[in-house]
């Protein structure tokens, strides 16, 4: 059998790690020890605070191999992890990576999935330190865990939010979802669409330059659906929220696709997650005039209210509608 088609069982484990460890940064700078050892050893943030994240996904749950090559696969687990530090505006530093693969898989796709994790957590700051590797009879399983640092005074929680404060989200909404209906109706061409939900970006310049510039209150990732995200914020704030659907950022291939397949746009983007722009709150009101932020258009869709937990839908026509339905959660069926 040749080398390009070995399977991982057939390599084993340290030809796997030998082969991916140049991907990985030798021991300089703040990185004290990494690969090799049992623990990643770095210097301490001094004064900044250190934010930690760490997101599993599996094959067939959260990707899948019809839509996404081995590299794109490991790059969009690795953006997705980064996502959860910009949304608290922090700096990424590390990341480790824990992968549970079947040994069946090809030694070479298992090199271009880590790959594509290393080169995106290189990309954003945040190099690929170390982790564990295990073989599973189930399914593909990546987990990342990513480490940050941010100043005290920096830091956004979803805790924040108080009535007044305006709503605003960053780029357009609605696309990563479209982008997967497009794949799934085979439909050609909307290869803007297609891309937002095979290569999102986590928003750590925009978030950065948002919280230097003005009072952000709180702040959340749009993983899970306008309607998951801010009933998040809503409820760790003890508030409620007004959105108006006529102030959603729509791309135009967005609006095309949906009047295509004769689909409610607005009720669409409320439960429509895998964007990955950035939802959040201010009672900055600077931030009113602000279209766009390192080159992230930022548009105002509603405001924080004083009704606990209560989300509102004004639609285009002037209609109330309560948001009941959610977005993404895991274990509902």
């Amino acid at each position: 059998m040749s080398e390009e088609r070995r399977t991982l069982a057939r390599a084993g484990e340290l030809e796997f790690i030998r082969r991916i460890r140049p991907l990985m940064p030798s021991e300089s700078g703040d990185i004290i020890r990494s690969v090799g050892d049992d623990c990643l050893v770095v210097r301490s943030f001094g004064a900044d605070l250190m934010v930690m994240t760490t997101d599993t996904f599996v094959d067939e749950i959260h990707f899948t191999r019809r839509f996404f090559t081995w590299r794109e696969t490991g790059a969009r687990c690795m953006a997705a992890s980064v996502s959860d530090i910009a949304a608290m505006s922090g700096l990424p530093a590390y990341s480790v990576l824990s992968l549970s693969m079947p040994p069946v898989m090809f030694l070479d796709d298992a090199v271009e999935l880590f790959t594509g994790l290393a080169e995106t957590a290189a990309a954003y700051g945040s190099p690929v330190t170390g982790g564990e590797t295990t073989s599973t009879t189930g399914p593909l399983t990546v987990t990342v865990t990513v480490i940050g640092r941010v100043e005290p005074e920096r830091v956004v929680t979803r805790t924040g939010a108080k009535a007044g404060d305006g709503i605003y989200v960053s780029g357009t909404m609605g696309d990563a979802m479209a982008g997967l209906l497009a794949f799934q109706s085979e439909e050609p061409g909307f290869d803007g669409l297609k891309r937002r939900f095979v290569a999102p970006e986590a928003k750590t310049d925009f978030s950065r330059e948002l919280t230097r510039r003005f009072r952000i209150s709180s702040m959340i990732d749009l993983s899970d659906g306008l309607a998951s995200d801010l009933g998040h914020i809503c409820e760790e704030s003890g508030c409620g929220a007004e959105v108006r659907e006529g102030d959603f950022p729509f791309s135009e291939e967005f609006r095309t696709m949906m009047e295509r397949y004769g689909r409610d746009a607005g009720g669409f983007a409320v439960t429509a997650g895998e964007d990955y722009g950035l939802l959040f709150t201010s009672p900055d009101p600077e931030l009113r005039n602000i279209r766009e932020i390192s080159g992230e258009p930022v548009t105002r869709i509603g405001a924080v209210t004083g009704s606990p937990g209560e989300l509102v839908l004004i639609r285009e026509d002037g209609r109330a509608e309560p948001i009941r339905v959610k977005g993404y959660e895991h274990f509902r069926v």
